[in-house]
């Protein structure tokens, strides 16, 4: 066994594609973050001692943007990782032998929290409130009363070395500057690999398979089919375009795509053409299109906020130059409760799944 689980756990994090966009390092994204900039996505740790049900010590991850038009305030996605061992299985049949993923299921779930911040100077220099963000009628709205705090310290190696969130009821946020994953990163057996926090394993994927994780949002790149699940590759749900300067996206609902195949049961209902619009940098609302009556899914999806994010981002070369994007639509005020999409590895459009008659 030994290696064995490391490679699987590798493999399983490199979004399978054929097309590189957007390449980015692990922590440095588009420009190097410095004291004065924040702007990259970093690996952290939550320490969530008061937790009753799910990861006590999940990984972490946090992106940041800052914001073109108001000074030292940025924008941020938190999302919180799922079992890093569960994920591997159902990749990999659907990359070697999909006629296995009728046996083991097809990946669906990568994260398990995904919530959107916006990052505003503290009183107390070194820290930012974070408030939850929201879309109500096609515009963001942001909760006056702080979810959060960050609390920075002077980095080593990235902007948030030795960072922490605070004021989760669950415990806090670290942002360790380096994670010792010890053994010079091999397992040795099963119960060696177990014995690794979820950052640990987190820090080894990446590190072995040349990873990045990336918040996007070029929506020209961004087009095309996107699926219930990673590897169901005949059921495309969602399709993005472009028609007349507008973004626009459709909504697939069919007899063949059943509420279980998606992230969030909820996806299963929804049907429908929306406009998106994009009113900060990354951030992604959906407005009904003009024409159409009023429907059900209008209330569900109204309200939340869109985020393309490439959680285990290939596009390195050392990586295989692959790229598969994910796009959740997360619910305000409730992390758990997002919608996750899956890009059409190799970049398709028009791949919708026909009801049956």
């Amino acid at each position: 066994m030994k290696r064995i689980l490391l490679l699987a756990l590798t493999v399983v994090m490199a979004s399978c594609a054929s097309t590189p966009r957007e390449p980015q390092s692990e922590v440095t994204a588009a420009r190097t973050p410095s004291a004065a900039d924040l702007t990259g996505t970093y690996l952290g740790e939550g320490l969530f001692s008061k937790r009753t049900t799910g990861i006590r010590r999940p990984a972490m991850r946090l992106y940041m943007e800052r914001s073109q038009t108001e000074g030292d305030t940025y924008y941020g996605v938190l999302l919180e990782y799922d079992q890093l061992m569960n994920m591997g299985l159902p990749y990999m049949a659907s990359q070697k032998a999909p006629i296995l993923n009728k046996v083991v299921g097809y990946l669906d779930k990568i994260a398990t929290r995904i919530s959107v911040y916006k990052f505003v100077p503290g009183v107390n220099a070194g820290t930012y409130e974070m408030h939850n963000v929201e879309a109500r009628d096609g515009n963001l709205v942001v909760d006056p009363k702080v979810a959060l705090m960050l609390n920075l310290k002077n980095g080593i190696s990235n902007p948030l070395a030795g960072a922490t969130i605070a004021g989760d009821p669950d415990g806090q946020i670290v942002f360790p500057d380096v994670v010792d994953t010890g053994k010079g990163g091999v397992f040795s057996s099963i119960n060696d690999a177990l014995s690794f926090s979820q950052l640990e394993l987190a820090t080894l994927v990446y590190k072995k398979g040349h990873l990045a994780s990336s918040w996007r949002g070029n929506w020209n790149d961004l087009e095309g089919s996107y699926l219930s699940e990673y590897g169901r590759f005949k059921d495309g749900v969602l399709e993005l375009s472009t028609q007349k300067g507008q973004k626009k996206a459709k909504f697939i609902k069919t007899n063949t795509t059943k509420a279980k195949y998606f992230t969030n049961p909820k996806s299963g209902n929804i049907e429908g053409d929306y406009v998106v619009v994009e009113p900060v940098p990354k951030i992604y609302i959906l407005v009904p299109a003009n024409g159409r009556a009023p429907t059900a899914s209008d209330a569900e999806m109204t309200n939340r906020i869109g985020l393309f994010l490439d959680v285990f981002d290939g596009s390195a070369p050392e990586a295989g130059s692959h790229l598969v994007t994910e796009l959740a639509f997360t619910a305000p005020r409730d992390a758990e409760d997002f919608m996750m999409y899956y890009e059409h590895p190799q970049h398709l459009r028009n791949v919708g799944v026909e009801p049956k008659k």
